[in-house]
């Protein structure tokens, strides 16, 4: 087979996507995601996970996006004199051998502007983009909140 010389950029980029997906994947394990279904009218979301660093050193969490909504965000929780309020996180390191928690309260995901209307049962994607420039993508799914949060939380 005779290879035209644009297809070898082509191959090249795909070759390290595969990679970059395969490392990503046997670095950082993802459980319990879940994003807190909202009104249609509701401009942004929060999702939720755990996420585990089974490796011998920190992974470095560099942003999330997804394509179900104009932008995303890692959040963190702060009360100041019983007020609360969101902080942009702009990184997260994941310890090694360590787990750390998104959940309400806390650490967080906010998704801005859904591109589509989201209920319960539905599924949105995130990519977490990570420090070694490669990502992984997980798959989440749209949740009804309610008072008993055991059934996010392991």
């Amino acid at each position: 087979m005779k290879m035209r010389p644009a297809s070898l950029p082509v191959i090249l980029i795909a070759v390290f996507c595969l990679h970059s997906i395969a490392y990503a994947a046997s670095t950082l394990e993802i459980t319990h995601p879940w994003v807190r279904e909202a009104p249609p009218s509701a401009r942004v979301l929060a999702a939720y996970m755990s996420i585990k660093n089974p490796g011998d050193s920190a992974i470095t969490i560099n942003g999330i996006s997804s394509p179900d909504f104009e932008s995303a965000e890692i959040h963190r929780t702060v009360i100041n004199d019983g007020v609360a309020r969101m902080l942009h996180i702009k990184q997260l390191d994941v310890p090694a051998n360590g787990i750390i928690r998104l959940e309400p309260g806390g650490l967080h995901l906010m998704l801005f502007n859904p591109k589509r209307m989201l209920a319960e049962g539905d599924t949105i994607t995130l990519t977490i983009h990570l420090g070694n420039e490669t990502c992984m993508t997980v798959s989440t799914p749209v949740v009804r909140q309610d008072d008993d949060h055991s059934r996010h939380h392991h």
